[in-house]
Protein backbone atom coordinates (compact mmCIF):
# COMPACT_ATOMS: atom_id res chain seq x y z
CA UNK A 1 0.00 0.00 0.00
CA UNK A 2 1.20 3.91 -1.17
CA UNK A 3 1.57 5.82 1.91
CA UNK A 4 0.02 9.72 1.48
CA UNK A 5 3.66 10.12 2.77
CA UNK A 6 6.23 8.88 0.90
CA UNK A 7 9.32 7.20 3.07
CA UNK A 8 11.99 8.36 1.15
CA UNK A 9 11.97 11.18 -1.44
CA UNK A 10 15.05 11.31 -4.27
CA UNK A 11 15.21 15.17 -5.51
CA UNK A 12 18.05 15.51 -8.29
CA UNK A 13 18.65 18.57 -9.96
CA UNK A 14 21.36 19.11 -13.65
CA UNK A 15 23.11 16.25 -14.91
CA UNK A 16 22.44 13.44 -12.68
CA UNK A 17 22.92 9.83 -14.81
CA UNK A 18 19.53 8.04 -14.39
CA UNK A 19 21.22 4.80 -13.26
CA UNK A 20 22.54 6.21 -10.67
CA UNK A 21 19.11 6.92 -9.17
CA UNK A 22 17.96 3.61 -10.57
CA UNK A 23 19.99 2.07 -8.71
CA UNK A 24 19.85 3.56 -5.28
CA UNK A 25 15.85 2.81 -5.91
CA UNK A 26 16.42 -0.74 -6.20
CA UNK A 27 18.95 -1.22 -3.32
CA UNK A 28 16.75 -0.03 -0.95
CA UNK A 29 13.24 -1.70 -2.21
CA UNK A 30 10.90 -2.75 0.11
CA UNK A 31 7.63 -4.50 0.59
CA UNK A 32 5.41 -1.00 1.75
CA UNK A 33 8.35 1.40 1.12
CA UNK A 34 7.09 4.41 -1.21
CA UNK A 35 10.13 5.93 -2.63
CA UNK A 36 9.36 8.79 -4.91
CA UNK A 37 11.94 11.01 -7.09
CA UNK A 38 11.44 14.21 -8.13
CA UNK A 39 13.42 16.24 -10.15
CA UNK A 40 13.74 19.97 -9.64
CA UNK A 41 14.79 23.09 -11.72
CA UNK A 42 18.43 24.09 -11.31
CA UNK A 43 18.61 26.24 -7.83
CA UNK A 44 20.06 29.87 -7.98
CA UNK A 45 21.15 30.85 -4.68
CA UNK A 46 23.40 33.48 -3.42
CA UNK A 47 27.32 32.65 -1.74
CA UNK A 48 25.79 32.98 1.62
CA UNK A 49 22.79 30.77 1.72
CA UNK A 50 24.53 27.89 -1.03
CA UNK A 51 24.40 25.83 1.97
CA UNK A 52 20.79 26.04 2.78
CA UNK A 53 19.62 24.74 -1.01
CA UNK A 54 19.20 21.41 -2.70
CA UNK A 55 22.33 19.42 -3.78
CA UNK A 56 22.34 17.33 -7.09
CA UNK A 57 21.04 14.93 -5.38
CA UNK A 58 19.32 14.68 -2.25
CA UNK A 59 17.72 11.82 -0.15
CA UNK A 60 15.25 13.16 1.98
CA UNK A 61 13.96 10.80 4.63
CA UNK A 62 10.68 11.51 6.18
CA UNK A 63 9.14 11.04 9.72
CA UNK A 64 6.99 7.79 8.24
CA UNK A 65 10.13 6.00 7.65
CA UNK A 66 11.66 6.14 10.85
CA UNK A 67 8.23 6.15 12.76
CA UNK A 68 5.99 3.86 10.57
CA UNK A 69 8.06 1.63 8.14
CA UNK A 70 11.22 0.84 10.64
CA UNK A 71 9.13 -0.74 13.10
CA UNK A 72 7.62 -2.41 10.59
CA UNK A 73 10.29 -3.85 9.06
CA UNK A 74 12.75 -4.08 11.92
CA UNK A 75 15.94 -2.86 11.83
CA UNK A 76 17.26 -4.89 9.25
CA UNK A 77 16.00 -2.11 6.54
CA UNK A 78 18.56 0.57 8.40
CA UNK A 79 21.61 -1.77 7.33
CA UNK A 80 19.92 -2.21 3.49
CA UNK A 81 19.76 1.56 3.65
CA UNK A 82 23.16 2.30 4.65
CA UNK A 83 24.38 0.31 2.67
CA UNK A 84 22.86 1.89 -0.25
CA UNK A 85 23.79 5.25 0.64
CA UNK A 86 26.89 3.98 0.71
CA UNK A 87 26.95 2.91 -2.59
CA UNK A 88 25.11 5.94 -3.57
CA UNK A 89 28.18 8.35 -1.96
CA UNK A 90 30.58 6.76 -3.61
CA UNK A 91 28.86 7.26 -6.90
CA UNK A 92 27.82 10.91 -6.78
CA UNK A 93 31.07 12.06 -5.02
CA UNK A 94 32.93 11.02 -7.84
CA UNK A 95 31.16 13.09 -10.45
CA UNK A 96 31.54 16.74 -11.09
CA UNK A 97 28.92 19.32 -10.87
CA UNK A 98 27.94 22.94 -12.50
CA UNK A 99 25.59 24.82 -10.34
CA UNK A 100 23.31 27.35 -12.60
CA UNK A 101 24.44 31.19 -11.57
CA UNK A 102 23.30 34.45 -12.94
CA UNK A 103 26.07 34.76 -15.36
CA UNK A 104 25.93 30.84 -16.60
CA UNK A 105 27.05 27.17 -14.96
CA UNK A 106 29.84 27.51 -13.14
CA UNK A 107 32.40 24.22 -11.33
CA UNK A 108 31.81 24.33 -7.80
CA UNK A 109 34.48 23.23 -5.75
CA UNK A 110 32.86 23.78 -2.25
CA UNK A 111 33.95 22.41 1.52
CA UNK A 112 30.60 20.47 1.08
CA UNK A 113 29.13 18.53 -1.54
CA UNK A 114 27.20 20.36 -4.14
CA UNK A 115 26.25 16.83 -5.33
CA UNK A 116 25.07 14.78 -2.35
CA UNK A 117 23.54 15.38 0.81
CA UNK A 118 20.52 13.65 3.44
CA UNK A 119 17.70 15.63 4.87
CA UNK A 120 15.46 14.10 7.73
CA UNK A 121 12.82 16.06 9.14
CA UNK A 122 13.70 17.98 12.71
CA UNK A 123 10.01 18.95 13.42
CA UNK A 124 6.99 20.40 11.75
CA UNK A 125 8.76 23.44 10.85
CA UNK A 126 12.18 22.38 10.05
CA UNK A 127 14.56 19.91 8.45
CA UNK A 128 18.04 18.95 9.22
CA UNK A 129 20.47 18.83 6.17
CA UNK A 130 23.36 16.40 6.37
CA UNK A 131 26.36 17.69 4.55
CA UNK A 132 29.25 15.76 3.26
CA UNK A 133 32.65 17.36 3.35
CA UNK A 134 34.67 16.22 -0.04
CA UNK A 135 37.53 15.75 1.50
CA UNK A 136 36.20 12.39 2.87
CA UNK A 137 38.08 9.38 2.62
CA UNK A 138 36.07 6.44 1.07
CA UNK A 139 36.27 5.51 4.68
CA UNK A 140 35.09 8.59 6.37
CA UNK A 141 32.14 8.77 3.54
CA UNK A 142 31.09 5.79 4.88
CA UNK A 143 31.81 5.95 8.52
CA UNK A 144 29.44 9.25 8.21
CA UNK A 145 26.86 7.93 6.40
CA UNK A 146 26.57 5.25 8.88
CA UNK A 147 26.89 7.75 12.15
CA UNK A 148 24.11 9.87 10.51
CA UNK A 149 21.68 7.02 9.96
CA UNK A 150 22.24 5.80 13.84
CA UNK A 151 21.84 10.09 14.97
CA UNK A 152 18.85 10.34 12.53
CA UNK A 153 17.01 7.19 14.09
CA UNK A 154 17.46 7.72 18.10
CA UNK A 155 16.33 11.32 17.17
CA UNK A 156 13.62 10.54 15.78
CA UNK A 157 12.94 7.55 18.80
CA UNK A 158 13.91 9.77 21.63
CA UNK A 159 16.76 8.39 22.18
CA UNK A 160 19.55 11.06 21.59
CA UNK A 161 22.67 10.49 24.00
CA UNK A 162 23.11 13.61 26.68
CA UNK A 163 26.21 14.69 24.79
CA UNK A 164 23.96 14.88 21.41
CA UNK A 165 20.94 16.70 22.84
CA UNK A 166 23.57 19.34 24.13
CA UNK A 167 25.31 19.60 21.05
CA UNK A 168 21.77 20.16 18.78
CA UNK A 169 20.73 23.16 22.24
CA UNK A 170 22.64 25.34 20.08
CA UNK A 171 21.59 24.75 16.61
CA UNK A 172 18.94 27.33 15.81
CA UNK A 173 17.40 26.60 11.99
CA UNK A 174 17.82 29.42 9.50
CA UNK A 175 15.26 29.20 6.43
CA UNK A 176 13.73 26.23 7.78
CA UNK A 177 17.41 24.28 7.59
CA UNK A 178 19.55 22.83 10.66
CA UNK A 179 23.14 22.09 8.70
CA UNK A 180 25.05 19.13 10.19
CA UNK A 181 28.01 17.55 8.95
CA UNK A 182 30.11 14.44 10.36
CA UNK A 183 33.14 15.45 12.40
CA UNK A 184 35.94 13.09 11.39
CA UNK A 185 38.22 13.85 14.16
CA UNK A 186 35.48 12.61 16.85
CA UNK A 187 33.36 10.66 14.48
CA UNK A 188 30.48 12.51 15.40
CA UNK A 189 27.62 14.47 14.36
CA UNK A 190 28.25 18.43 14.60
CA UNK A 191 26.17 21.20 13.41
CA UNK A 192 27.43 23.52 10.52
CA UNK A 193 27.20 27.49 10.89
CA UNK A 194 25.61 28.38 7.11
CA UNK A 195 27.75 31.35 7.32
CA UNK A 196 30.95 30.09 7.78
CA UNK A 197 33.87 30.74 4.39
CA UNK A 198 33.06 28.72 1.52
CA UNK A 199 32.71 29.98 -2.28
CA UNK A 200 32.98 29.13 -6.02
CA UNK A 201 36.49 28.89 -8.06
Amino acid sequence: MVSSTPHLILTHEGPIPLDVLEAFETAVAAEGLDVRREARLATRASASMMLLVSTGVGVFLTKAYFDGLLSELGKAHAAVLDAALRQLGRRLMALPFRRATASGPVAVQDRYSPVFSIWTERDAESRFKMLIPIDLSPEGLEAALETYLVFAQAYHAGALEPEDLEILAGARPLAGVVLLAYDEASGTIQPVDPFEGRGER
